[in-house]
């Protein structure tokens, strides 16, 4: 398989809601945003060495007794050449499959969702229509975003248990910005709010950054709660 994985937890309480999980990441992103805490699996200058993907699957087998399902994270996994054929093999062993995304394959999103290859997807959606450019790290490109709103239509129209999340970060977002994003994702079962934590991000000056406050997150869960059936503030 041609797949570059630079991580893997056997067992995950956090990534999968409601499921013990196997957590797999991949390297590799073809956005940059500058706020991202995973740089060393976005830039691959800073990437470490593959890890096996058959040694997972053969872990994964072993262990399959003891765990729910899988999550596949990055990075971006739609960027795996491979991911069909990694998400069958583990579909095979009877283990549910969670995938994160950017959204930015939608391509690649509907033919997971065609092949029922994820039983769970989580979104990101990393601001509103005009700030999404420079979220992203491509400041004057909005190329991506009519990508995004065709991800955003295709999980809506499916099946699939799925959640929109946007990570909220000081200089990127404002209380404004959430009936924006409620019309994007309008008619989701769930938005999630992840507050941004200081530390190791790609762009180092983002990594100082005082996080928002407690009641701020309450404000924007509040202006966004209209256009979605929930919205849920995960620490």
């Amino acid at each position: 398989m041609n797949l570059h994985i630079g991580g893997y937890i056997p067992t995950s309480f956090l990534d999968y809601p409601g499921c013990a999980s196997a957590v797999v990441f991949f390297a590799g992103c073809q956005l940059r945003c500058p706020f991202c805490h995973n740089p060393e699996l976005v830039l691959p200058s800073a990437a470490s060495e593959d890890i096996d993907a058959e040694e997972i699957i053969a872990d994964l087998e072993r262990r399959a007794p003891f765990l729910d399902g899988v999550c596949v994270t990055g990075g971006e996994p739609a960027l795996q050449r491979d991911l069909p054929v990694f998400l069958r093999k583990i579909r095979s062993l009877g283990l549910r499959i969670k995938v994160d995304t950017n959204g930015a394959r939608p391509d690649v999103l509907e033919q997971l969702l065609a092949e029922k290859l994820a039983d769970y997807a989580a979104m990101d959606l990393k601001a509103s229509a005009a700030e999404y450019p420079r979220a992203c790290g491509r400041n004057g490109d909005v190329s991506i975003l009519p990508l995004v709103r065709k991800s955003i239509s295709l999980l809506l129209r499916s099946s699939v248990v799925f959640e929109f999340r946007t990570t909220l970060v000081p200089g990127l977002h404002v209380l404004e910005d959430a009936p924006l994003l409620g019309r994007m994702a309008e008619g989701a079962p769930l938005f999630v709010l992840q507050n941004f934590r200081p530390g190791n991000t790609l762009d180092p000056d983002f990594s100082s950054l005082t996080p928002f406050s407690a009641e701020f997150l309450e404000a924007f869960r509040a202006a966004l709660f209209p256009f979605v059936q929930r919205v849920k503030i995960r620490a």
